[in-house]
C-alpha cells in the first residue's frame, strides 16, 4: 500500500513538472528582461545576452519555489545561489552604470517570479 501512495505521490509531481513547460520559463524570463531592458536602456546585444542569463536563472528557480514558500532552508539557500550566479553574469554584460542601478533595487527584477509563484500561476 504504502508503495502505491509512493508510486501515485511521484506520478504527481512529475505531471506538476510537465505542466511548467519551456513557455512560462521563456515567458518570465522575456518579462525579466523587458523590464530590464525599459529600466536600464539595454542594447539589442545586451538584451539578448540578459535574456539568456534570466532564461538560466527562471529555469534553475522554478521547482525551488514551492519549497520555498514552505520556508525550506535549502530551497532558500539555493534561490539566492542561482541569484548570486545570475547577478555576477549581469556584471559581465551591463555598463558599470547600468549595473550599479540594477544592483541598487534588485528587487524589481526577481519580484514578479515569487509573487507569481505566491498567486499560484507556478513558474
Amino acid at each position: 500500500m504504502k508503495k502505491v501512495i509512493l508510486a501515485l505521490l511521484i506520478l504527481a509531481a512529475s505531471v506538476d513538472m510537465m505542466a511548467l513547460g519551456r513557455s512560462k520559463v521563456r515567458e518570465y524570463a522575456r518579462f525579466l528582461s523587458d523590464r530590464m531592458a525599459y529600466e536600464l536602456g539595454l542594447s539589442s546585444g545586451q538584451y539578448d545576452d540578459c535574456y539568456e542569463i534570466n532564461y538560466d536563472f527562471v529555469d534553475a528557480v522554478g521547482d525551488l519555489l514551492d519549497d520555498m514558500e514552505c520556508g525550506d532552508p535549502i530551497a532558500i539557500d539555493n534561490y539566492y545561489r542561482y541569484l548570486d550566479y545570475r547577478n555576477e553574469d549581469l556584471s559581465y554584460v551591463l555598463s558599470s552604470y547600468q549595473y550599479s542601478r540594477f544592483i541598487s533595487k534588485p528587487v524589481r527584477f526577481t519580484s514578479c517570479i515569487l509573487a507569481c509563484s505566491q498567486n499560484g500561476m507556478g513558474i
